[in-house]
């Protein structure tokens, strides 16, 4: 695979994904491979569809807000599972 710097790039935006939650394709078992990579392409979709149909159409301060909240809502989410994670394992 060609390594690039653009950001607008989804396969690069994985291997940053993949980066920041410190796992790497080689450690996966094949299926999950398949099935992360499917999951993050599926959901990247689904966040241009909701920047396209509906941030987009919102007055600048709102979209701001709007998606501030979805940041808050994705690291609240992340923050849950650490705990969850580690509640289970203890």
């Amino acid at each position: 695979m060609p390594q690039t710097t653009n950001p607008f790039n989804v396969e690069h935006q994985y291997q940053l994904f993949l980066e920041r939650i410190k796992l790497s394709e080689a450690q996966m078992h094949p299926m999950q491979r398949i099935q992360l990579k499917q999951a993050f392409f599926g959901a990247w979709g689904q966040l241009l569809v909701c920047m396209r149909d509906d941030i987009a159409d919102l007055p600048d301060e709102t979209a701001f807000f709007a998606m501030d909240d979805m940041f808050i809502q994705v690291e609240q989410y992340w923050k849950a599972e650490v705990e969850r994670y580690k509640a289970t394992n203890q």
